[in-house]
């Protein structure tokens, strides 16, 4: 009787842990700043809304020369910055290596209740657009 409940409690804890947050939303994100230079991007984002998870499998950017990047898009780079974090703020420096040239990005989070995207950052590559740099 003894090793049931210890079993019935075992699996009851299991469909916990493995249900994680998907009761709640998907984690909303946002770029919160960004600076271009020498081909180099570094973009910044945070976490503004964790629908009440506050654990996020996977946390990145995206970008691709037409708009819309998506992770399973073939034309999409993808960067990932974490995994399996409770950090809310994530950055990195992205290559664009084409002058002349629009990238389209955007910062994306996963969480056991799925995955969300932030607005998508229009950035040029073009030198006249940073004369000060």
């Amino acid at each position: 009787m003894k090793q049931i409940k210890r079993l019935a409690a075992l699996c009851f804890c299991s469909v916990i842990l493995l249900t994680g947050c998907t009761k709640f939303g998907t984690a909303e994100s946002e770029i919160t700043s960004y600076t271009y230079k020498d081909k180099h991007l570094t973009v910044n984002a945070k976490v503004t809304n964790n629908h009440g998870c506050e654990y996020y499998m996977e946390q990145g950017f995206c970008f691709r020369q037409d708009t819309f990047p998506k992770l399973n898009d073939v034309f999409t780079t993808q960067v990932k910055v974490s995994d399996y974090t409770e950090v809310d703020s994530f950055s990195t420096t992205l290559l664009l290596p084409e002058v002349d040239t629009s990238y389209y990005v955007c910062a994306y989070v996963k969480n056991s209740a799925g995955l969300s995207y932030s607005k998508v950052l229009k950035v040029s590559t073009n030198p006249a657009d940073y004369p000060n740099e």
